[in-house]
C-alpha cells in the first residue's frame, strides 16, 4: 500500500514542476552551440542549440533561432546562456574560453 502511496506522490510532484515550476527542471545557466550568425552593426542575430553538461546536443531543446545579442558571437562558438524561469527567451552573458 505504501508504494502506491509513493508512485502517486512522485507522479503529482512531477506534475506540480512540470506545469507550474518549469525553471526549476533544468539549470538557469546553460551552455549553447552558435549554428548560425548574422551580424548587422553591433547586434548578431544567432540560431543557438542549447548542450547538456557533457557539451552534447541536448534533444530536450529544439534550435533557438532569432536570439539577438551584442556579444561578440561566431559559427562554432558556445556561448553561455540564461532562460529566465523557464521560458524560451534566451540572454546571452558571453562565450565559453577554454
Amino acid at each position: 500500500m505504501s508504494d502506491m502511496m509513493k508512485t502517486f506522490v512522485k507522479k503529482e510532484l512531477e506534475e506540480q514542476i512540470r506545469t507550474k515550476y518549469p525553471h526549476i527542471k533544468y539549470p538557469v545557466g546553460l551552455y549553447a552551440k552558435v549554428l548560425q550568425v548574422k551580424k548587422e552593426n553591433s547586434i548578431s542575430e544567432c540560431v543557438l542549440k542549447i548542450l547538456d553538461k557533457n557539451g552534447n546536443e541536448d534533444n530536450g531543446f529544439s534550435e533557438m533561432p532569432g536570439v539577438k545579442t551584442e556579444v561578440e558571437l561566431n559559427k562554432g562558438d558556445i556561448a553561455v546562456v540564461l532562460l529566465l524561469y523557464g521560458g524560451n527567451q534566451v540572454w546571452v552573458l558571453g562565450r565559453k574560453t577554454e
